[in-house]
């Protein structure tokens, strides 16, 4: 927070602008709903009538469709993230009825309650932040007392809406969609498993890189009851490497070492260039020649091309990209991510 004076005065235009423009906007805004309100009708094709809910329904969709882009996992995560606001929304609203206050005075209310700022709190932030400040104390007191109780009561606001929320019983009944996925390819666990997690991946990709540990975590963990099946997904527009050391995998798994070379070539302490390549293969004890041989003439072309059309098929448009039972996470997640799905495949069993 700066409180300079020439900052001052920027944020005093600012907040002038703004309201210039809210007005604006207010105004546009009336208008708009009088002439939706007097006319109904926005457009016509000769006899036929399009009205202004048509117009805004057709609206509100193209806009759902771009921040989406289709994709059904984004809707669902657009959805219940919005579904939440829209809970805290209502439950606010009854709340606010049964006081007879307007939501606002009703978080004031409990703002006032739960919020309090000590001279200590308030010289504390001084001294952490004097050097960005650039004033004496006695200067911004106010203001960094302002600032503080704005913040503390924005939690305060979240802390209230969580407890209406908890006695409320809230029930979301939004399901996850699940997407039908390929499940060949290399994999380790038992074919019978409870739960599957396909993993569409690039051998240059740093968050695929991040994203090892955790699986060798959710495998420790979940022994017995997880599939794991890795896919090879080579984006090379931006990892030119990939592919190759994608293929030279195919070609270690048909001396029985896919797993043990995937986990080198992750490393890449020699890099991703076919000596290099070669190089992981005589370390692991393969047949040189016959990896070679592989390599060169392309053996697991066709494969990693397949896997491609079937992450492309999923909806795959980046990597890492995980299915749990059909759920997609995209990403290197906390470990703690796949924890939460996997639980509740298995019923609540970890």
């Amino acid at each position: 927070m700066t409180i300079q004076p020439a900052f001052r005065v920027l944020l005093v235009g600012l907040a002038l602008f703004a309201v210039a423009c809210a007005a604006e906007s207010q105004s546009s805004a009336a208008d708009a709903q009088a002439e939706a309100a007097t006319g109904a009708v926005a457009a016509r094709i000769g006899d036929v009538a399009i009205t202004f809910d048509e117009l805004d329904a057709f609206i509100k969709d193209g806009l759902l469709e771009q921040q989406t882009g289709g994709d059904a996992s984004a809707l669902h995560e657009l959805r219940v993230a919005q579904i939440e606001n829209l809970i805290g929304q209502r439950l606010l609203e009854a709340e606010a009825a049964n006081r007879g206050l307007t939501a606002d005075e009703v978080l004031d209310q409990e703002a006032s309650k739960r919020v309090t700022v000590t001279a200590e709190e308030v010289k504390a932030f001084y001294d952490e932040n004097q050097a960005r400040i650039g004033s004496d104390f006695a200067s911004v007191e106010g203001q960094i007392q302002d600032f503080l109780q704005r913040q503390a009561g924005a939690n305060a606001a979240r802390e209230f809406v969580t407890e209406l929320r908890t006695a409320a019983g809230v029930e979301i009944l939004i399901q996850t969609p699940r997407v039908e996925v390929a499940t060949t390819g290399s994999a380790q666990g038992p074919m019978d498993a409870p739960v599957t997690i396909v993993e569409f991946s690039d051998y240059q990709c740093p968050f695929c890189v991040r994203a090892e540990p955790t699986i060798k975590q959710v495998l420790q963990q979940y022994e017995g009851r997880i599939r794991f099946v890795y896919k090879h997904f080579p984006l090379e527009s931006i990892h030119p490497a990939a592919r190759g050391a994608s293929e030279a995998a195919g070609c270690a798994e048909d001396q029985g070492k896919f797993w043990e070379y995937h986990d080198l070539v992750f490393e890449a302490p020699a890099g991703l260039e076919p000596p290099a390549l070669q190089g992981y293969a005589q370390q692991l004890g393969l047949d040189v020649e016959e990896f070679n041989a592989c390599m060169s003439e392309g053996r697991h072309a066709n494969r990693v091309t397949q896997d491609l059309a079937d992450g492309q098929a999923a909806g795959v448009n980046s990597t890492p990209t995980f299915f749990v039972n059909g759920i997609k996470v995209k990403g290197a997640q906390p470990f703690s991510e796949f924890q939460r799905l996997i639980d509740a495949e298995l019923g609540g069993a970890s």
